[in-house]
């Protein structure tokens, strides 16, 4: 098995995301609604305070994790001054039919990022929390401040489950990030956090959250066996409408100064 297959939800996992159920996967994103989704709760592509700079041109972006680049191609047409690089574990998914200023590269970031020093101005990162054990997250953080140009921000989010009240995994979340990212001598580093209704309990949002919805619900009863699983999908949206469960979804960045 892969080692996003044989991860379990022990909150006492090796991993810093550990209780995040599958459909947070990377993988998920092929059909792009979980991009629409992070794009709608953070109301855009990226939060740090670089629009101006985007906007002027000449920026090197990197996205790593990178997946089929749906993030890359909106940016790419955003700002189309700027030069894109995805980089993933394979090439698999990487189309031949991108945008001249995206190109993609192939590499395992546990190994090391195949960029010079100080040569990227932003790096972002997301949906890579079955991909990294904490002791690579630490590594990855200080390998990408190594690539950074001065001046230059390094942005990261990633989701997690929360069940009505905050416990260890949250706070566990926060902590390791703001702590890895001060121990690169990363300045101006800051937290948000948007909340992700599970069910049918909220009515804020827009149709891709509805679909995302029903797939991550309906996936958790079938990889329980469910027989029935039409009628344990309605249960299950009972309940998560009486609980009003939710999921956190958290994004950090911060520069290198």
């Amino acid at each position: 098995k892969s080692r996003r297959e044989a991860r379990n939800f022990d909150t006492n996992s090796q991993y810093i995301f550990s209780g995040i159920p599958k459909e947070f996967d990377r993988e998920e994103e092929s059909s792009g609604l979980w991009h629409s989704i992070l794009r709608e709760l953070f109301k855009g592509n990226f939060s740090s305070p670089i629009r101006e700079k985007l906007n002027n041109g000449g920026l090197t972006i990197l996205d790593i994790g990178c997946g089929l680049g749906t993030w890359l191609f909106e940016m790419s047409s955003d700002f189309k001054e700027c030069q894109y690089i995805g980089v993933d574990l394979t090439s698999k998914q990487f189309i031949s039919n991108k945008p001249k200023n995206v190109n993609f590269v192939t590499a395992d970031i546990t190994k090391g990022l195949p960029f010079r020093d100080e040569s990227i101005d932003f790096v972002h990162i997301r949906n890579l929390v079955f991909d990294l054990r904490d002791e690579q997250w630490d590594s990855v953080i200080q390998d990408c401040t190594r690539i950074l140009k001065p001046g230059g921000f390094i942005e990261v989010t990633e989701a997690e489950i929360n069940s009505r009240n905050i416990g260890p995994i949250m706070e566990k979340f926060a902590r390791k990030f703001a702590d890895m990212m001060k121990a690169n001598n990363l300045k101006n580093i800051t937290h948000h956090e948007r909340n992700f209704p599970l069910g049918t309990w909220c009515n804020d949002f827009g149709s891709a959250f509805k679909t995302y919805n029903l797939e991550t619900l309906r996936s958790t009863v079938t990889r329980f066996g469910s027989k029935d699983v039409d009628n344990h999908l309605n249960e299950l949206i009972a309940e998560c409408n009486y609980h009003r469960t939710y999921f956190i979804v958290r994004k950090f960045f911060a520069q290198k100064i």
